[in-house]
């Protein structure tokens, strides 16, 4: 998610008889001061430049680092100030409205089959990365719950648990009881629970991968925006307002901020403005009660609800953003009544951090790399999953890489991929949302929605 806007510092903002105190920064970032790196000055070789220092560029690095392929990254801000101070920390590894016969059915059976073991390992790996190397970042591996309403809703979660089976067996199906017991909410029928999910501070997670690349012998420069890339006897020349880099490959990891990179890259994704929020720390009884071990939960709804505690007992959850959010009173009244309509254990308190970021969604909802011309690429590795998959993305593309491409690739490499009727498009994810909330708004007020509001 790449930051759109932050809320302004202010010391002050009344809400009733609450005090918001609104931080100027992510809380991820409130809770990790950014560590600069120096900024590129002057001429340097690499056999690979990568350009973004958010997770998938620094997950790259890594791995590249392990192989022996020490890169050079570039940032043009600090570590991870784009999509991962702006996610919601949560650890999903799930695809988002693919199940592997989709994928299977986009990709060829093949291709598939080594994209979904790939994926398959996503959030175990993403966990052990950290243990393994006591990387700390507020790591709660304590699964990841994607619940549903209705019959069609628990179908679809026993559809993916069944075509998961030959690359996975430790997902489960749980039923409206369980669900309950696991959420404190009984607005949901089912559940499709991955024991391998959870949450982390993103920011910190960055942080610890770019130390471990960097001990490796990757290069990391802050405060580099990149100017231009481009060709030059043979090579790739990228360079930025204080030096340059020729590299044999060039790896474009900005996210959002691939498509002002290269002008092909600028109508094949979609942009979804989210706000998310941070509450005030709630209180034991309420922690009893919601969450009680402690999983994180995105549920498979049109207006997508998520929620997830942080280390410190905070209430962490996500709405669609709009201008209306701007103001602290109507951003406090429809955050509360939104977690009180939905968890009836939730009493309402103040909001402590509030952020706001894009994630972007490409035609399949499906990660891939994008090769735009002999060792020029980018990732698209988003689609609101990126945390769980920055790490397995960067480890399988890094190892394609590093093998000099003579093995087959378990991320899809493909070429750019124009969205039709990208300027109408576009707007569509955010209209999406906002239409079903409305909905599920008036069908609440009528007596008639059983669903989270």
């Amino acid at each position: 998610m790449d930051p759109v806007f932050r809320f302004n510092r202010t010391a002050g903002w009344s809400v009733g008889q609450s005090l918001i105190s609104v931080s100027q920064v992510s809380l991820w970032q409130a809770r990790c001061p950014s560590t600069d790196r120096e900024a590129l000055e002057g001429h340097v070789s690499a056999d690979i430049a990568i350009v973004g220092g958010g997770l998938d560029g620094l997950a790259l690095a890594l791995h590249l680092a392990e192989s022996g392929r020490a890169p050079v990254l570039l940032e043009a801000d600090t570590l991870c100030a784009g999509a991962s101070s702006a996610s919601a920390g949560i650890v999903a590894p799930q695809l988002v409205r693919n199940l592997p016969n989709q994928v299977a059915r986009k990709l060829g059976q093949a291709p598939a089959e080594r994209f979904l073991r790939m994926l398959a390992d996503a959030g175990r790996y993403c966990f052990a990365l950290i243990s393994d190397r006591n990387g700390g970042c507020d790591a709660m591996a304590n699964g990841f719950l994607a619940p549903s309403s209705g019959a069609a809703g628990r179908a679809q979660a026993a559809a993916a648990i069944e075509q998961w089976r030959p690359f996975r067996t430790d997902l489960a199906l749980l039923d409206a009881e369980a669900v309950a017991a696991l959420t404190g909410t009984r607005r949901y029928s089912s559940a499709l629970l991955d024991p391998t999910g959870g949450a982390l501070n993103p920011v910190a997670y960055g942080q610890f991968i770019a130390r471990e690349a960097e001990r490796l012998g990757a290069a990391i420069h802050t405060g580099s925006p990149v100017r231009t890339i481009e060709r030059h006897n043979g090579r790739w020349r990228v360079t930025t307002a204080g030096g340059s880099i020729e590299a044999r490959t060039v790896v474009l990891c900005a996210n959002g901020g691939n498509r002002l990179l290269n002008r092909e890259l600028r109508s094949t994704i979609l942009p979804l403005e989210v706000c998310q929020v941070a509450t005030q720390p709630l209180s034991a009884a309420q922690r009893a009660a919601i969450l009680p071990q402690g999983h994180a939960l995105t549920d498979t709804e049109a207006n997508v609800f998520s929620i997830r505690f942080d280390v410190d007992g905070r209430l962490i959850t996500a709405h669609p953003m709009s201008r209306d959010l701007l103001s602290p009173e109507y951003l406090h009244r429809v955050i509360n009544d939104r977690l009180a309509a939905s968890l009836p254990a939730y009493e309402p308190v103040p909001l402590e951090f509030a952020w706001s970021g894009t994630a972007w969604l490409n035609s399949s909802l499906l990660p891939r790399a994008v090769r735009l011309e002999d060792d020029l690429f980018a990732l698209q590795a988003c689609n609101g999953r990126g945390i769980a998959l920055s790490g397995v993305i960067g480890r399988e593309f890094g190892r394609w890489l590093a093998s000099d491409r003579r093995e087959a690739c378990a991320l899809p490499i493909e070429p750019p991929k124009p969205i039709r009727g990208y300027f109408i498009a576009r707007n569509a994810p955010k209209l999406i949302m906002k239409t079903s909330l409305a909905a599920q708004r008036l069908r609440r007020a009528l007596g008639g929605d059983q669903s989270h509001a």
